[in-house]
């Protein structure tokens, strides 16, 4: 059996205000796949700094007062991971949900995703840089992120 899971991951700092929202799921042949939901709430303010988690799948994580390490660097949860349909593979997206305010630069150049993969008991990690000709953006806070071109490689 194998499994899968996302995270998106900060490649420069990003700012989180209290109320900002993510919310990952992984689209599979075209249909959302409900155990891949994930949902990162924020409620504190807080810097995310390069290569910390900004969101992930196949969880809900809130990040409040009483969550948060303030010793430690601001990020969310690590991704679930979800069981990979046996069904051939022609579509592979990620449906990303952001908050409309603060993100000033395009999300290719501020983050990348983290493929987690899980096959026979062995984990694996392969870090995929956002191609811009990838990404639909929806006005104002869904994105779409083609990843088809992983065919071979999951």
């Amino acid at each position: 059996m194998s499994f899968i899971g996302f995270e998106l991951i900060a490649k420069r700092a990003w700012t989180i205000l209290p109320g900002h929202t993510f919310s990952m799921s992984i689209l599979w042949n075209k249909k959302k796949m409900p155990s891949s939901i994930g949902r990162d709430i924020y409620h504190e303010p807080g810097l995310i700094l390069p290569d910390k988690r900004i969101a992930a799948t196949g969880r809900i994580h809130h990040l409040s007062e009483n969550t948060i390490n303030h010793y430690e660097p601001l990020q969310t949860a690590p991704c679930n991971l979800i069981c990979r349909p046996e069904i051939p593979l022609d579509d592979l997206k990620i449906e990303l949900l952001a908050p409309n305010k603060g993100i000033m630069e395009p999300i290719h150049q501020t983050a990348v995703l983290f493929l987690w993969s899980e096959e026979n008991q062995l984990l694996s990690k392969t870090e995929l840089h956002l191609d811009p000709q990838s990404i639909e953006w929806n006005p104002p806070v869904q994105y779409s992120i083609d990843l088809s071109f992983l065919l071979g490689k999951i």
